[in-house]
């Protein structure tokens, strides 16, 4: 609290958390800084969501100021209701992220070799010589000066993000619509139309190739399971080694995502080609009065 993505960055690099690990020192520092600058970005949206809290709850102003105060100074803990407001908005959890890190824009130059772009990544000595990462791309139109990389391993595979300028897009319509989303098509206007018509079957089908895995993967465990407690332990982790990863899960489930994305992408455009006015109900809020769930008996 009250400290800069710089200070917290200092305390983490300097503070022995990388001793063991032989990683080059900018990796270090600009991984760090990635992870911290997220972290204070979604506090930030947290302290947006109390001061439009503050804001319904007290009608003087000067209460109202005195809040605000505290919480643009990062004291939200002097004051109960500030602190119960920013345990509701500002939770946090575990991350799971182990497989990527953030390398300076100063640090990794680029060019083309045999028609692909070659990125080379620059280290210190001490932890060995440049990394050179080949890409399937020409690199035509790829300008990665003074830009920082992530580089995130899946498998056998490296992606190299980066941030680029977005051009600008199409003219939107000149209608007003209102769109309801759903499950059996992405969107469906005031107009009668339905965009994503194919959203659901995707969605269905990869919940239905889910369920059957799941089943045989259940099968498989109570197998693996079976045969090491009757002392088989070689059979029971070839078991566990080739029949209970979970490589070819993942890379199912983020293409099920990429085609679900696409669906939804392709369908949120056709609605703005024909308006610039849409309409759309919020249901991540809970609707007061309502209460979800639940059954009722009859006497």
């Amino acid at each position: 609290m009250g400290k800069s993505a710089a200070d917290i960055r200092k305390e983490v690099t300097a503070g022995g958390w990388y001793a063991s690990l032989a990683v080059d020192g900018t990796i270090r520092a600009e991984t760090t800084k990635d992870a911290v600058n997220d972290i204070l970005t979604y506090k930030a949206a947290a302290c947006a969501k109390v001061r439009q809290a503050i804001a319904k709850r007290n009608s003087d102003e000067a209460e109202r100021k005195r809040l605000y105060t505290l919480l643009k100074r990062d004291k939200w803990l002097e004051d109960e209701y500030l602190h119960r407001m920013m345990r509701k908005y500002f939770r946090h959890g575990v991350s799971s992220c182990d497989n990527q890190f953030i390398v300076r824009s100063d640090k990794h130059e680029s060019r083309v070799r045999d028609g692909h772009l070659v990125i080379t990544l620059h280290i210190a000595r001490q932890y060995g010589p440049p990394i050179e990462l080949p890409t399937n791309s020409n690199g035509k139109n790829v300008d990665l000066t003074g830009c920082n990389l992530r580089v995130i391993v899946k498998g056998d595979a490296v992606e190299i993000h980066y941030a680029t300028a977005k051009a600008h897009g199409r003219p939107c319509g000149s209608g007003e619509i209102g769109v309801d989303k759903g499950y059996t098509e992405a969107f469906a206007d005031s107009d009668g139309e339905h965009h994503g018509q194919t959203f659901g079957a995707v969605l269905s089908a990869f919940s239905d190739q889910v369920s059957k895995s799941g089943e045989a993967r259940n099968r498989l465990h109570a197998l693996e399971k079976a045969h090491r407690k009757a002392g088989r332990i070689a059979k029971a982790e070839r078991i566990r080694k080739c029949n209970l990863g979970r490589v070819k899960l993942q890379a199912r489930r983020d293409r099920t995502k990429q085609r679900l994305r696409t669906i939804a992408y392709q369908s949120a455009h056709t609605i703005v080609d024909k308006a610039a006015m849409v309409g759309s109900e919020d249901l991540t809020s809970p609707i007061k009065g309502r209460v979800s769930g639940g059954t009722t008996t009859a006497a």
